[in-house]
């Protein structure tokens, strides 16, 4: 290497060490050039696209500026007084009266903690301070008033704006928490923070409809798309409670739009607008009959879920308490079980019936010899023959130890025949094949009399008749 190769080489290392000492920096290899630029590509990511958070306070921000001005009359802040036909008592009594679904939905929420119970009982909650925060004088009077106007206070008019998102929002996360983890959406978390922070701003500084009127409409959308999951829930549930809730809400988004299009017409909270709203007592009511049945459909479901369960349980409890888990045979116990039914059938439709006793020559043997877990593999391999050769009506039986037996609907040919093909078959699988000679299986054929009362008999018989072909085997 040349003098002039080295300095080259530990020119950036003498370009560093400088730059530790001197201001100046150093020319910037092609890895750093990269790196800068990606900083300030994120540098600029940040300086041009602000955090949620950092919206959200600008929004309030600009809202308090615009509204940074001195506070208005009194008058502003006064809501039309009710026509005789609805009076303040009988809203007060509305809104005593929706706490009841609400102390319901907390007595069932009691009973039965579900997310979507309390998300409901929520809801009521603030449905009943909406109608309630109303129906008193809570402001100042204004001299200019007459008696057919009610003074309402910025706090009343902020809480009946909170309480109408909390309304809408607990009607959509009742109807998304049904069957979904109690999880806010994050569109939802964000609405509820920037309306709440709008209406405690606009309470202090602008006109009532400036606080009123976007809570309104946030309800109404959440109201609308909690209808909407409702109605899908009644669908893919097929029940009843989310299908009238669902209309309920419905029914509640569709009168309330018309009733403040029917106050923008006539200049305000008036007469007609109350009679249109009169319809909202139809729709409460359909959504109070849906939230509760929809709990108790829930608990239904929960039990049918529960019994259906219970009854698989059982079922696999009774095979196993009559079937032998090591060749998967059912057990002499089943025998005794199915012993009338069949015998019974036998007589009634004249059916033929056989028995055949099985037992596997020289199993000790085996198990002296190659150890337990070979006599085990030809014991599965007896069950598995005896399962595939014979019907479904057909019973097989582990009776014990290396003996078997099997209930078969033939006549005492058929049942000969079948004995045949099930020695074959043992005879030609694999696991016997790999024994000593002499390894057989002896099987004894016994039919079964229209008259008979009882399968001992018989069973004796076949084992008899059993002993006697091994002999016949054994002399051969």
């Amino acid at each position: 290497m040349t003098s002039e190769a080295a300095l080259q080489t530990l020119e950036p290392a003498r370009c560093n060490a400088a730059s530790l000492v001197a201001a100046s920096p150093c020319p910037a290899s092609g890895g750093a050039r990269r790196l800068e630029g990606h900083e300030t590509q994120r540098t600029a990511f940040w300086a041009f696209k602000p955090s949620r958070v950092a919206q959200a306070i600008l929004f309030v921000s600009i809202a308090l500026l615009i509204g940074a001005t001195p506070v208005f009359a009194q008058s502003d802040w006064s809501a039309v007084r009710p026509t005789p036909m609805v009076t303040l008592q009988i809203r007060k009594l509305v809104g005593l009266l929706m706490l009841a679904p609400a102390v319901t939905l907390f007595l069932l929420y009691l009973f039965r903690p579900r997310p979507y119970v309390l998300a409901g009982m929520t809801a009521w909650f603030a449905g009943s301070v909406m109608m309630l925060v109303l129906s008193f004088d809570s402001g100042t009077p204004n001299p200019a008033d007459g008696p057919e106007f009610v003074s309402v206070g910025r706090l009343a008019v902020a809480t009946w704006a909170l309480a109408a998102l909390v309304f809408g929002a607990g009607l959509r996360l009742a109807a998304a928490w049904f069957r979904d983890p109690p999880l806010i959406p994050r569109n939802l978390r964000w609405g509820l923070a920037i309306t709440t922070l709008w209406t405690l701003a606009a309470a202090m500084f602008l006109r009532p409809g400036a606080v009123m009127l976007p809570a309104f409409v946030m309800m109404s959308v959440w109201q609308a798309q909690g209808a909407i999951s409702y109605l899908a829930l009644a669908t893919s549930q097929r029940m009843i409670g989310p299908l009238l809730t669902g209309l309920g809400v419905t029914g509640m988004v569709v009168v309330n739009t018309i009733t403040l299009g029917v106050a923008a017409a006539t200049g305000g909270i008036g007469a007609a607008s109350t009679q249109v709203a009169y319809f909202n007592f139809f729709s409460a009511a359909l959504l109070v009959l849906g939230m509760h049945l929809l709990i108790f459909e829930d608990v239904i479901q929960d039990l049918r879920t529960a019994n259906r369960e219970l009854a698989t349980s059982r079922d696999e409890m009774k095979t196993m308490a009559v079937t032998d888990p090591l060749t998967r045979c059912y057990n002499r116990r089943l025998l005794y079980e199915i012993a009338e039914h069949e015998l019974e059938q036998h007589r009634r439709y004249k059916l033929p019936l056989s028995l055949l006793y099985l037992d596997i020559d020289h199993f000790k043997a085996i198990n002296d010899q190659r150890g337990h877990q070979t006599g085990d593999e030809v014991l599965k391999t007896m069950g598995a023959i005896l399962r595939e050769l014979t019907r479904q009506a057909d019973f097989v039986f582990r009776w014990g130890g290396d003996e078997f037996l099997v209930l078969l609907s033939a006549a005492e040919p058929e049942a000969r025949n079948k004995a045949t093909q099930i020695r074959r078959a043992f005879l030609e699988s694999a696991i016997v094949n790999s024994l000593p000679d002499g390894v057989d299986v002896s099987i004894g054929t016994v039919p079964v009399p229209p008259d008979t009362r009882d399968f001992d008999p018989l069973i004796d018989q076949a084992d008899r008749e059993m002993y006697r072909r091994k002999r016949a085997l054994a002399a051969s």
